[in-house]
């Protein structure tokens, strides 16, 4: 049995520690991998029946179990055996100072020399006899006999309740030394309740521990009151009254380490949430106001009832409001940074991440230089100008918008240039006689490209010309090709 023990603590220190190394990184992995899944918006991770976190838990649970089990059964096995081998040597103890005693007794007193003795060895005899009653009665003296069985009692009653209270003492230090890993305040929270609950029993413990010492100290009273030399040692467990004594100086030391420990995590996890709800209430204005610019600029780019330089200026306008507004991003990315030095893997308060928002900027950026250097080129795309030939009075269909782009936008570009659309309409106006169609189309175009207009225009000259007066009409004609303009 003893071997079986040391097997079984052989167990719990060579092999069982690695196991729960991995069974922590398994953990720890889960719970990352869980994490990169729902930042990058995919499925969770489900492991097959049997094989999740929550059933190794359990599994674990279990097992710790069967070896408090097992080792309960070993300790009461080992304490049985030597309680048998205690009696056993006692018995035989016994037994050898009998023997010794009466070795010889049982032929002297059977003797019957005081048939010839005369009456002054006769009287020697007698007082010989006497002394061997006394001899006698010394050995059937109860009263020592009863004291070795009171602390022999004693022994026993000591180890039933050492046997326990050292079991005990073991599970606490082994709760007050283990490392925890949390990812909340609600968690730690958690732990710090389990520790006040288990700070609530140690009254309760320590009046177990006087009360086992003191049978211990009862033990010594009787032995130094009746003069009786102990051996020093309980026949009933290994466990010595120092060593209760020296587990508990070790869980009253430990306690207050672990209060320590508790606090410091509970500081970190508040500088964690303070760190969440930070980040959370930036990314969660950033993040709309870059959905609403983006929205904005494409309400621009299609814009048909204002001109070019008017639609130019509002979007040099957003990217001077965009340009200043990096600031916020740069500060959102240092506050990004310290939740990755903080080792923070999630956020309950925001549903944006740093990914999402510098791909929205980046597409935001991007859009804004695109949009003013279509208009700065006197490009369109074909929404534009699907919208530009509607305003102009065309009747589109599918088919026919779609011949019409085949003509402006021959290479399949994506855009129309503002030469393209000039040919097309000089093509389109050619076949109607008269220059009013290319004249309304002026106005439509003017408000995109009066730049390039004023450039071809000539002065107005007439009885009601205003100084800087542009002759409309003219140009009008000479884009329907009655002139070399």
């Amino acid at each position: 049995m003893q071997q079986k023990l040391e097997d079984f603590r052989d167990y719990r220190r060579v092999h069982k520690p690695p196991r729960v190394q991995e069974k922590c990184q398994l953990e720890i992995n889960f719970n990352t991998l869980q994490t990169k899944l729902r930042l990058s918006n995919r499925p969770a991770f489900m492991p097959s029946e049997g094989k999740m976190v929550s059933d190794i838990a359990n599994a674990w649970k279990g097992l710790e179990q069967v070896e408090k089990g097992y080792e309960e059964w070993l300790l009461t096995e080992i304490r049985r055996l030597e309680r048998l081998d205690h009696l056993a040597e006692k018995f035989k103890q016994k037994c050898s100072l009998h023997e010794s005693w009466t070795n010889g007794k049982e032929s002297l007193l059977s003797q019957k020399d005081y048939e010839s003795c005369s009456l002054m060895e006769i009287r020697a005899l007698m007082r010989k006899h006497e002394a061997f009653e006394s001899d006698l009665a010394a050995h059937q003296d109860r009263r020592v006999e009863k004291l070795w069985e009171t602390i022999d009692q004693l022994y026993l009653e000591f180890a039933k309740r050492a046997a326990p209270f050292n079991n005990w003492m073991d599970g606490a230090m082994e709760d007050l030394q283990d490392m925890f890993i949390v990812h909340s305040i609600e968690e730690i929270q958690s732990l710090i309740t389990a520790h006040e609950q288990f700070k609530a029993t140690l009254p309760e413990a320590d009046k177990e521990r006087m009360a086992t010492m003191g049978i211990q100290n009862e033990i010594v009273k009787i032995a130094q009151t009746y003069g009786i030399k102990l051996s020093g040692i309980n026949p009933y467990t290994n466990l010595s009254p120092q060593d209760i004594v020296n587990k508990w100086e070790a869980v009253k030391h430990l306690v207050p380490h672990r209060d320590q420990m508790l606090q410091e995590e509970v500081a970190r996890q508040q500088a964690n949430e303070r760190l969440r709800r930070q980040f959370a209430a930036q990314a969660n204005i950033i993040g709309p106001w870059i959905q609403t610019k983006m929205e904005e600029i494409g309400h621009i780019s299609v814009e048909i009832s204002s001109s070019l330089e008017d639609q130019m200026n509002q979007l040099k306008q957003y990217e001077q409001n965009i340009i200043n507004y990096k600031s916020n991003i740069d500060k959102l990315e240092g506050d990004h940074q310290l939740i990755q030095e903080a080792l923070i893997f999630d956020n309950k308060h925001t549903n944006y991440t740093m990914e999402h928002i510098r791909v929205g900027w980046e597409q935001l950026l991007t859009t804004i230089a695109r949009t003013i250097n279509e208009k700065r080129n006197g490009m369109m795309d074909p929404d534009d100008f699907r919208a530009c030939l509607i305003s102009m009075g065309y009747d589109l269909g599918e088919v026919e918008f779609a011949r019409i782009m085949t003509l402006v936008d021959p290479n399949n570009t994506g855009v129309v240039t503002f030469q393209a659309f000039i040919d097309f309409m000089t093509r389109e106006t050619g076949e109607t006689d008269t220059a009013e169609q290319v004249m309304a189309s002026f106005k439509i175009l003017a408000s995109d490209k009066a730049e390039y207009c004023i450039s071809r225009m000539t002065k107005y000259i007439g009885s009601d010309s205003v100084n800087g007066a542009l002759d409309y009409m003219s140009f009008s004609s000479a884009l329907y090709g009655e002139s070399d303009l």
